[in-house]
Parts: structure tokens; sequence; C-alpha cells
């Protein structure tokens, strides 16, 4: 009997500070961006035969994708925040019907939709890219208060965390 090669080709373990995040309607988000997840993916489960001791489950046929969120540090002109903070009023619309924007999947033109395609780039251990998350039809759902306190003895600069909704997300590898 021949034994099947178990020894994977690449030991190197996953940097967590190896990343770089991409969306085209958030360039100053991009730049200051600290941290980013891949969000967890889960399946439905069918109980389809009940037997008199467990039932038997089986795959589903729903997929469900959790939260993207990402940290970033505010610029002091505060344009990281406004991008996020406009794209959401421009999704509920306020103050009138008109700071609606239409959703429009094709052929994205800067500042005409709600929804947008975003790249999480995962590098190697020697900083090249190595993996894409591309997120499809992403939309911002929350954004962070501020706060500002003058009672701190250190300068701990503002954070701010953005969190996405999406239909789904694929994983490439770059060759």
């Amino acid at each position: 009997m021949a034994t099947r090669k178990t020894e994977p080709d690449n030991k190197n373990f996953l940097s967590p500070i190896g990343f770089q995040f991409a969306i085209q309607k958030l360039p100053h988000v991009n730049y200051f961006c600290t941290s980013a997840n891949i969000p967890d993916v889960s399946t439905t489960v069918i109980d389809t035969l009940a037997t008199p001791f467990i039932n038997m489950p089986e795959p589903g046929d729903k997929l469900w994708f959790g939260e993207l969120s990402l940290n970033f540090r505010i610029d002091e002109d505060l344009r990281n925040y406004r991008e996020i903070y406009d794209w959401m009023i421009s999704i509920g619309y306020p103050d009138d019907f008109g700071q609606r924007v239409p959703i429009r999947r094709a052929n994205f033109k800067e500042g005409d939709t709600m929804v947008c395609d975003g790249s999480l780039l995962i590098m190697t251990n020697q900083y090249k890219p190595n993996v894409e998350v591309k997120f499809i039809d992403m939309f911002p759902i929350s954004l962070s208060s501020l706060t500002f306190d003058i009672e701190k003895d250190d300068i701990e600069y503002l954070i701010g965390e953005v969190s996405f909704k999406y239909r789904k997300y694929n994983l490439t590898t770059i060759t």
C-alpha cells in the first residue's frame, strides 16, 4: 500500500500584519487601515431523517457570510471618516429622496452606487501579494463613534471602526 504525501509544500505561517485593504470608494480609509478580518462563513443544516436515536443532518442550500470589519486611524481632516459617513448618508437619505443614490452593480462609476467591490490582499512572509479576498457588492452598515478626551496622559490617536455587509467573497491565489 502506497502512503500519501502529507507534508505541506509551504511550511510558513500566515502573518497577521501582512495585508493591504483596497476599495475604490474609500481611498483614505485604504491608506490608514490598521486591521481587517476575513469574515466567518457558515451554511444551513437540514435535519432530513428523524430516527428514534438522532436526527440525521444534511448540508443545507444557503451560505451565511459574517460582517467585514475594518479599523483605521482617523486623519485630522476626517477625510476617511467622512468617506464612510457620506456613503452611509447616500444609503439612508435622512433629509430627502434626492440624497439616495441608485443601486448599480455593473459598470461602477465613482459616487453613483450604494454597493462597491473591495479587496483584502494577504501577503507572504516576504510581503509579496499571495491571496486576494474579493468582497462583492459591499456596503457599510455601521461606523463607530469618535470620543475626544482631554483627561488622557498620553496621546492615543483616534481609531475608527466600520462594518460592511456584502453578497459574498472569493479567495484567489495570486501567481
